[in-house]
């Protein structure tokens, strides 16, 4: 680790996030996810559209993409049915969730746990949060991060992050759809290109780190802009459906 470059997006520690999930489709990555039942993974929806079961792949405990030479080997399964939310919206990102069912439910180790989901409707009132995942680390990158990285984001009120957004390309009125929440909008520390899908946790306990999913990486306006956070589904919304 000593000899990674200095980023402002650091990089995660080989097991640090047991629950985050790398996708695969034809050989390819293209996305995140996370492991809430051994033969079961939280993503968004945005990402299957053009994607049929049979040829995702779900990989766990995978740390260096680019390196066989990890301390854990990491662990694959086939998708045998995907459920997207019925009433997933493209153009406005609402109802951005979906579920992979796994062939066979993964081997949980150290490095492959599942993550706590919040009850239906909860609140979130937490600061510590985070998304891992392998997406680029700028927005100008020409590919994706072999290396899981990490990034600590704070909550942003839905009614200031829809002011903010306003003031993007989106236009002054821009509407956030009831089912997303916001993270981040500080310069250079964001989810990017490939997190989509991710979760993003928060725990309300530094020390102990017990962290909870509270959503799913959706969209953004570019990577890393002051004053422009990224879009999530907030999970506690579709506790019940999924």
């Amino acid at each position: 680790m000593e000899n990674l470059p200095l980023d402002p997006m650091d990089y995660a520690q080989n097991g640090e996030f047991p629950w985050t999930i790398a996708l695969f489709s034809r050989g390819s990555f293209f996305g995140g996810g996370s492991l809430i039942a051994p033969g079961v993974v939280l993503t968004a929806a945005h990402l299957l559209l053009s994607k049929t079961s049979h040829e995702i792949v779900v990989r766990a405990g995978e740390w260096d993409m680019a390196s066989v030479d990890e301390p854990q080997r990491h662990q694959e399964r086939r998708v045998v049915r995907v459920a997207r939310h019925e009433d997933f919206q493209y153009k406005t990102g609402a109802n951005d969730i979906a579920l992979l069912y796994l062939d066979s439910p993964f081997e949980l180790k150290d490095d492959i746990q599942s993550i706590c989901l919040p009850l239906q409707g909860a609140f979130i009132d937490q600061t510590h949060c985070l998304v891992s995942g392998w997406g680029k680390r700028f927005f100008n990158d020409s590919q994706v991060s072999s290396i899981q990285k990490k990034v600590e984001l704070p909550i942003v009120n839905r009614g200031d992050c829809q002011n903010m957004l306003r003031k993007t390309r989106l236009g002054a009125r821009f509407q956030l759809a009831s089912s997303l929440i916001c993270a981040g909008g500080e310069k250079d520390k964001d989810v990017c290109n490939g997190d989509g899908g991710s979760a993003l946790v928060c725990s309300p306990d530094v020390i102990f780190a017990r962290f909870q999913q509270v959503g799913i990486v959706a969209w953004g306006v570019g990577c890393g802009r002051p004053n422009v956070p990224t879009t999530y589904t907030n999970v506690s919304m579709f506790r019940e459906w999924i």
